[in-house]
């Protein structure tokens, strides 16, 4: 076990691997590897979520401006599949784009990821219920209601995708509730017009395939997320959730994200060791009001850093990844800090 730092140096350990992926434009690259030297709608939400917590709205808000911008380039694909059901993945909005320009990267990619649309626009959302401004102009606010339409107009809740781990279409609970949120979060907030009939269906969708992750699989990290930043799930379903997450996925350095995954495995048959996976769990647990189980498992994320100061993706045979640092994995160490702080 590494030895323990002070809160001030945690933070500042954190922050520098954070800061290291972001330019002054405020995009992201997912980390500094050759796999993952691009802009990753998801992790860049994620990143920038980290500075909401530290109290630097001017950053937060620079980095929804650029989603937002990404989606303007992608403004004619949106409305392409507004119009016509896609039937290809690179029909849907594009999950990964160039770190410099915001181009598109590749077309053979597990693209369509419900899960990232619903999560922009949760951040929208949550940005505007806390009087930060993030609509620049007109365009913006529009685009907030072209992505609800493009929700409904591909029937996200029947909609099978790609999910979190950007791989083969099932419908996903994580997908699911990130859309429901998301919506009604936009109708609390006025800020589009959304089809009651769209929330309800979403939630309906949602609740057939509870507590499991797809109707193929019974726990996924990635279902973390319908409990926090979601809370779109009642308690004794979100206990069935962390109960088969903490007996079947966690692993010495990290979670696996679900049984049998085989990326990054091990050559003792353990699937990779997401390490934000400890940190999620520790949000989790904060949300609870459970500062005992929030520091046990903040504490498990901090033994995963690297001597460098940063935290992998994972690890594999003991070892971290390339992936190293991840800016999500240190965004969520950054908020599990934080909220751990507001605890005591």
């Amino acid at each position: 076990m590494r030895m323990k730092v002070t809160t001030t140096a945690e933070h500042e350990v954190f922050l520098h691997g954070l800061e290291s992926l972001r330019d002054e434009r405020g995009i992201f690259v997912a980390s500094p590897s050759s796999d993952y030297r691009a802009c990753w709608i998801r992790d860049q939400l994620y990143s920038t979520f980290a500075y909401y917590y530290m109290g630097e709205t001017k950053k937060f808000a620079q980095g929804i401006w650029v989603v937002f911008d990404i989606l303007h380039k992608s403004r004619g694909r949106i409305e392409n599949a507004i119009e016509r059901m896609p039937s290809a993945g690179h029909e849907f909005i594009h999950a990964k784009y160039h770190h410099e320009s915001l181009a598109e990267i590749t077309d053979d990619w597990g693209h369509h990821q419900i899960d990232a649309i619903g999560l922009f626009l949760y951040i929208v959302g949550f940005a505007h219920k806390k009087n930060i401004a993030v609509f620049r102009t007109d365009a913006d606010r529009e685009m907030v209601q072209v992505l609800v339409e493009y929700l409904v107009s591909i029937r996200y809740w029947e909609s099978k995708d790609n999910g979190m781990w950007e791989e083969w279409m099932e419908l996903h609970a994580s997908s699911l509730g990130a859309a429901v949120c998301a919506l009604e979060l936009l109708r609390e907030q006025k800020l589009a017009v959304v089809p009651q009939d769209a929330i309800d269906r979403g939630r309906e969708a949602l609740f057939m395939i509870l507590p499991n992750e797809t109707p193929n699989r019974s726990e996924d990290m990635a279902e973390l997320s319908l409990i926090w930043p979601y809370d779109i799930i009642p308690q004794e379903i979100a206990d069935i959730i962390l109960k088969r997450i903490e007996s079947r996925l966690v692993q010495s350095k990290g979670l696996n994200r679900y049984w049998g995954d085989n990326y990054y495995r091990s050559e003792n048959g353990i699937s990779g060791e997401w390490t934000m996976g400890f940190f999620w769990l520790s949000i989790v647990y904060s949300e609870r009001g459970d500062v005992v189980r929030a520091k046990y498992w903040y504490e498990r994320g901090l033994e995963t850093m690297t001597p460098g100061g940063y935290i992998p993706e994972l690890y594999q045979n003991g070892k971290p990844n390339k992936n190293t640092p991840l800016g999500w994995a240190h965004a969520l160490g950054i908020i599990a800090q934080k909220k751990i702080e507001c605890m005591q």
